[in-house]
């Protein structure tokens, strides 16, 4: 495939993405970078052959964390969020697939008592240039700070990849270290070494446990980060709707993972 048609392909999975929602796709290279990934969790771990590593975010918005009921089950916007950010995942799949390439969608758990994931969905936002490590280990955007559900696609396409963000909004800033209610996130260190994400899961996992999975995330870090603070709707759960022409049982499934688990 030559530089020409790679670039096609790109500006068509950009718009295929940002026509569904996405605000954001970019591209790493499956071959290059990734120097950081988890013995085990490398791209080539999910896909042997592939050649690029498909980006995108969906904004979430200041109100991740509501609640409420639906199919019977507890959930909320940031739990939507994911059935939302996996359908896009599986319609690229399915787009890359009509265009002759492979796709995987990198669900599941590499180790799960640690809760790990098959690939870092972080690792490849920051690869890819979406966003950047912030003192509290989520990723930052320029647009939106770290309100965003990232979605990832590997790829034996060979895409042109785009450089990482050239991007420090933590240097001066603590307001993530104050505020968190278990002091994970360190004031003297440089992202991502600062951010304790042992004692984040545990705390998280207690969150859990104590409340009946009523609260499934602390929210703090996520709420009061002044990067890309607006007033601007995020995600609504009218776009759930958009999940409609979906297979019944494929429907279920998507429901079923995004749904909180007892551990």
């Amino acid at each position: 495939m030559n530089k020409s048609s790679t670039t096609d392909l790109k500006s068509e999975i950009v718009k295929f993405l940002k026509d569904r929602g996405a605000f954001k796709v970019r591209v790493a290279s499956a071959p290059v970078g990734f120097e950081k990934a988890i013995r085990g969790c490398h791209p080539f771990d999910v896909m042997k052959h592939s050649n690029s590593v498909v980006v995108f975010a969906v904004y979430m918005g200041l109100d991740y964390y509501r609640t409420f009921k639906i199919e019977g089950k507890t959930a909320g916007d940031n739990r939507i969020g994911y059935i939302f950010r996996d359908w896009l995942a599986y319609e690229l799949v399915e787009f890359l697939k009509a265009k002759g390439f492979g796709g995987v969608f990198p669900i599941g758990d590499f180790d799960r008592a640690r809760k790990i994931g098959r690939l870092s969905f972080k690792l490849a936002a920051y690869e890819a240039g979406l966003g950047v490590y912030g003192r509290c280990g989520l990723i930052i955007t320029p647009e939106y700070g770290p309100r965003i559900n990232i979605g990832v696609v590997v790829t034996d396409a060979v895409l042109e990849p785009d450089d990482k963000l050239d991007f420090n909004p933590c240097q001066a800033c603590k307001v993530c270290a104050k505020v968190c209610p278990i002091k994970a996130v360190g004031k003297g260190l440089d992202p991502p070494i600062s951010h304790n994400r042992e004692e984040c899961v545990n705390f998280i996992q207690r969150l859990r446990d104590e409340t009946g999975d009523e609260k499934f995330f602390c929210g703090y870090c996520y709420d009061k980060c002044p990067v890309g603070r607006t007033r601007k709707k995020g995600f609504l759960i009218s776009q759930y709707r958009k999940l409609a022409n979906l297979r019944r049982s494929e429907r279920e499934r998507l429901i079923q993972a995004a749904s909180p688990r007892r551990r």
